[in-house]
This record gives structure tokens, C-alpha cells and sequence, in this order.
């Protein structure tokens, strides 16, 4: 029986090596193409032989009874959303109930003015362009927006050039049953500009992110920077072990630092590139996205909240030079006021500057103009309540130094008709009294 499921094995382990080279001829070839090429056709090699080795071993292995699958998580995309208000607020979740146990050494501090954001509310790509203009389109999961892309070169097309310090963030969802591809985040230089769809620069800086790799369960990564289509820096490979669609982590939230030249890249709660030389200080950057199809005519991936910031929140100096600091870097779930564990560098920002002022703190919260005034007024109460439990539960501040209030929209600093206005608006406000 062995030696017959040994042949069997061997038979569809040569099948699948004679039908892994097929590439789309829609992508460019360069030599990078082959190194990830390569790399593809490792990945099926190595799913067929995983399935093969599974079969085997269920040959002789006796079934076990499936587990009941608990409804009430099925589907669910955790943290994909930065605080919308929506139609209807789900004040029932409370911030002191948020695991911020794998952040704690988060590090990235988001940038305090939003530049861009877009989290898909108006379920329009209006926003983005691409290559391929009918592989952007905006979907539904779990009654949120993302933007699906299929595949190939996307931008935001609003977008000039970028700070020489900023920080940029969003959301990323790969499917557990279809091809992810490998996604690529490029910085170009702006007399580019007017081939962003482009696949190939002269001057850019790259990184490549890939959450399926021909290493079982473990996602890899290069980055590289190039000067007059010459590569100054090779390509240096990382991993990260947090975006595991193998293992069910469908869901990535995709931090960059730039300061000056220098690039940190955070996926999760992983820092996986850490004050890198990236930039060149002679070249105005602007940014592209790139997602790999390079054994198929198309991937999937899902993108949203993306925040491009400038500006460095100093709380302390706000603190001191006007009674108070105003942050939009806290996250909540959409209609919740359930606080995102990536908002951990934040909150210890503002623990750190309450412990340091004398007296009392009022923390208020506001919302976007989406929903009702009343709604909105109960979520940003209940918002402002959470960050005073997660302040009084994780940084020890006493609760009797923290009063709380909400305003909802009724104080907007921006207009209500834009995703930046209102990402704007979503905000805390810290008040001495």
C-alpha cells in the first residue's frame, strides 16, 4: 500500500514542476521578475507537496470530528476600519476590553496632519488610478468598504509630492482561498509623475511585501534603493510572522516612518525595517503601489484606511503652550467606540503628558458628520469614556484626575464632505482644567 502511495506522490510531484512556469505575458520582465518567478514557482511546488504529504498522512491517520465553527466570528476582519461614525453607533464595546498585549513595544507614532486619507465611505475609487483602471473597484465585507484590487500597477491621484518626513498607514486583506500576489510600495521620483502606472522606474525606492512566500507560514519582504536605474543597495530580504494567511491572519495594518532619508516599516505590531537609508535627499518622492501577478491573469487584495501624514505631535509642547493637545491618532472600530491595539504608541503619549501636568484632564470626544446628531453625540461619549478606562487601566493614570465629554459632530475644524476633512474630525482632544 506504501509503495503505491509513494508512486502516486511521486507522479504528481513531476505533473506540478512541468506546470509552474507559466507566467502572465501581461507583466514586464526584468530581472527582478525572475527572482520572483523563481520564488512562485517554489510556492507551488511546495503547496502541491504539502497536499500531497497531507494525504498521505490522512490515508492512515483516523478522522477526527470537525470543531463547530463559532458564527460569530466567522468572516471577521479585525481592525479594518479608523473610527467612521456610521449610521448606527455600537456603544455596547468599551475600550478597557481592547488586547493591547502585542503593541506594548510599538514604537510608530503617527504624523499629526492628515495629507490624504481614504477609507472607501463613498464607495468610490474617484480617488485612485491604475494601469488597469477595471482592476480598482470598491466592495463589501462584512458591510465595510475596501478597495479590491486585481492586479498590476494603482495610485492615488490626488497625491503630490511627499514630505521629507511623513508616515503613512493603511489597512491590507488578503482572501484565505485566492492567489495574494506580492504587493509593492514605491516611492519615485516625481519627473516619473506622469507614468505612475508604469511597473519599472529609474529612480525609486521599493519595498516588497509578500504574506504567502515558499516559506511555509512565514511572509517575506525586500526592499531596494535605485539611482539612475542603478541598484546603491541590494535587495535585503526580511520577515514578518503577524500577516500568515496560512495560519488565518488575513488582516495586515502596514506603518511607514520616513524621517529625512531614513525608512522604518512596520506590518503589525512587527517592525521589520528599522531606520533604513531608503531616501535620497536630492529627489522629490511621490507614491505608487504594484500588485505582482506573475503566475496568474489576476490577484486579490484588499486595501482601506490609507493616512499619509506629516508633522510630528508634540504634546507636550501643546500641552504646555495651549492647555491642551488634539489628537486623531486614536482608532476605534467603525460605529464603536472598541479602541484599535495599534493606537497603543498614542495613548502612551498622552499617558505621558497627563502624568507630567498638574491637575485635572478633560477628554472630549468628536465624530465625523456621518449618522445622526444623536448618535454620533452617545458615540463620542462613549469614545472619550474608553480612553479614560484604557489610560486608567494600562498606564495607571488615577480616574479621578480624568473627567470625560462628548461633542459628536457639532465641532468639526474640517468639511464633512471629504474622507480627509472627515478622518480630521474624528479627533480627542486632551483639556487641562
Amino acid at each position: 500500500m506504501k509503495k503505491i502511495v509513494l508512486l502516486f506522490a511521486c507522479a504528481l510531484f513531476i505533473s506540478t514542476i512541468g506546470n509552474a512556469q507559466i507566467i502572465d505575458p501581461a507583466d514586464k520582465a526584468k530581472d527582478k521578475t525572475t527572482n520572483k518567478v523563481n520564488q512562485k514557482t517554489d510556492e507551488a511546488i511546495d503547496g502541491s507537496l504539502n497536499k500531497i504529504e497531507d494525504g498521505i498522512k490522512d490515508i492512515f491517520k483516523k478522522k477526527e470530528k470537525k470543531p463547530k465553527k463559532d458564527k460569530s466570528k466567522a468572516g471577521h476582519i479585525g481592525g479594518t476600519q479608523s473610527g467612521g461614525s456610521g449610521s448606527t453607533a455600537n456603544t455596547s464595546q468599551q475600550g478597557d476590553n481592547t488586547n493591547f498585549d502585542a503593541y506594548k513595544n510599538f514604537d510608530f507614532i503617527p504624523g499629526k496632519d492628515i495629507i490624504f486619507f481614504d477609507d472607501f465611505s463613498d464607495r468610490s475609487t474617484k480617488r485612485w488610478d491604475a494601469y488597469e483602471p477595471s482592476h480598482l473597484g470598491v466592495v463589501q465585507i462584512e458591510n465595510k468598504p475596501w478597495l479590491e484590487v486585481k492586479g498590476g500597477r494603482f495610485y492615488p491621484v490626488g497625491l503630490k509630492v511627499l514630505p521629507k518626513d511623513f508616515t503613512l498607514e493603511f489597512d491590507a486583506y488578503v482572501l484565505s482561498n485566492a492567489p495574494s500576489g506580492t504587493l509593492d510600495i514605491s516611492f519615485v521620483d516625481k519627473s516619473q509623475s506622469d507614468r505612475l502606472a508604469d511597473p519599472w522606474y529609474t529612480n525609486s525606492g521599493n519595498i516588497a511585501v509578500s504574506p504567502v512566500s515558499q516559506m511555509p507560514k512565514t511572509g517575506l519582504g525586500n526592499y531596494e534603493k535605485k539611482i539612475n536605474d542603478a541598484i546603491l543597495s541590494p535587495q535585503n530580504e526580511f520577515k514578518f510572522y503577524s500577516w500568515q494567511p496560512q495560519l488565518g491572519n488575513l488582516h495586515a495594518r502596514v506603518s511607514i516612518a520616513r524621517k529625512g532619508n531614513r525608512l522604518s516599516l512596520y506590518i503589525n505590531e512587527e517592525k521589520v525595517m528599522d531606520n533604513i537609508d531608503f531616501f535620497d535627499s536630492n529627489i522629490d518622492y511621490m507614491l505608487t503601489f504594484h500588485l505582482g501577478t506573475y503566475f496568474i491573469a489576476e490577484t486579490r487584495m484588499y486595501f482601506t484606511n490609507f493616512r499619509l501624514a506629516s508633522g510630528i505631535q508634540n504634546a507636550q509642547n501643546e500641552m504646555a503652550a495651549e492647555g491642551k493637545f488634539v489628537t486623531n491618532a486614536i482608532y476605534f472600530d467603525v460605529a464603536s467606540s472598541k479602541i484599535k491595539p495599534e493606537s497603543w504608541s498614542t495613548l502612551s503619549q498622552a499617558a505621558a503628558v497627563i502624568k507630567s501636568t498638574s491637575g485635572n484632564i478633560l477628554i472630549v470626544g468628536h465624530t465625523d458628520a456621518d449618522g445622526s446628531a444623536e448618535s454620533n453625540l452617545a458615540l463620542s461619549q462613549k469614545r472619550a469614556a474608553s480612553v479614560k478606562n484604557a489610560l486608567v487601566s494600562e498606564f495607571g493614570i488615577p480616574a479621578n484626575r480624568l473627567t470625560t465629554d462628548g461633542k459628536g459632530l457639532a465641532e468639526p475644524i474640517d468639511s464633512n464632505t471629504t474622507a480627509s476633512g472627515k478622518a480630521k474630525n474624528r479627533r480627542v482632544e486632551f483639556i487641562k482644567q
